[in-house]
């Protein structure tokens, strides 16, 4: 009877240390994860600050153009201010849609450190009963 259990001990200890390192090794993918997506965030915000800034010269230019070159410079400026708003509009969506997907992978990564946590504090306690079980066998095989 007792080789039994022994053996349903070893497959649960087997199964807890399967879980234990795959719930590590997920914690530790969306980890690299969130940091990637953050990276890419900073590259695209730091991106659409660049071409507010071309944008805002180039308004400047098209105010300053003499009246010789005026309206051809004009024609010029307009359609390159025009390619950079889009270009801006499109990094602003890409940035927004990075950011929901971090959010999603912050959630997720929260999620795995929830449940890597509760399989820690599971396999402490089981090693409490364990180390209790053990106590009462020591004092059972004194007495009998």
């Amino acid at each position: 009877m007792t080789l039994h259990f022994e053996s349903q001990l070893k497959t649960f200890n087997e199964a807890k240390g399967d879980f234990l390192k795959t719930a590590k090794k997920a914690t530790a993918a969306l980890g690299r994860e969130r940091d990637r997506l953050n990276g890419q965030l900073k590259k695209t915000n730091a991106r659409i600050k660049r071409t507010q800034a071309q944008l805002k010269k180039k308004a400047e230019r098209l105010a300053t153009v003499s009246k010789a070159t005026a309206e051809k410079t004009r024609t010029e400026l307009r359609s390159k201010v025009t390619d950079l708003k889009q270009s801006v509009s499109a990094a602003k969506d890409e940035a927004r849609m990075m950011r929901k997907d971090l959010s999603l992978v912050r959630k997720d990564l929260a999620d795995a450190r929830h449940h890597l946590s509760h399989a820690l504090h599971i396999d402490r306690a089981i090693a409490r009963v364990d180390k209790a079980m053990a106590k009462k066998k020591a004092a059972k095989g004194k007495t009998g």
